[in-house]
């Protein structure tokens, strides 16, 4: 689960969610016995039909929280200073 600043299709804002945002201590709930589908490559030919276990990872700013964080955004020019000495750093490109 994400705020709405963050769109759910857009993995790499949900990562970073996940990597900001999301604390495993109050942020996990594990549903055992949730409902599934035949397509459900988790379902082991074993398994009862249908049934198991889903996990929910709340990535959202708790709202007992006071003071919201702000993201910082970099400027154009200082993303291309970096991006143009990445290799520098020694990352690939």
């Amino acid at each position: 689960i994400v705020d709405d600043d963050i769109e759910a299709d857009d993995l790499p804002r949900v990562w970073w969610a996940l990597g900001t945002r999301y604390n495993p201590a109050r942020g996990t709930q594990i549903i055992n016995r949730g409902r599934s589908t035949p397509l459900d490559p988790s379902l082991g030919s074993d398994d009862n039909k249908f049934i198991t276990s889903r996990i929910i990872l709340d990535a959202t700013i708790p709202f007992e929280w006071k003071v919201k964080p702000t993201e910082i955004k970099l400027s154009e020019s200082v993303l291309a200073k970096v991006k143009s000495r990445w290799k520098e750093y020694g990352f690939e490109d």
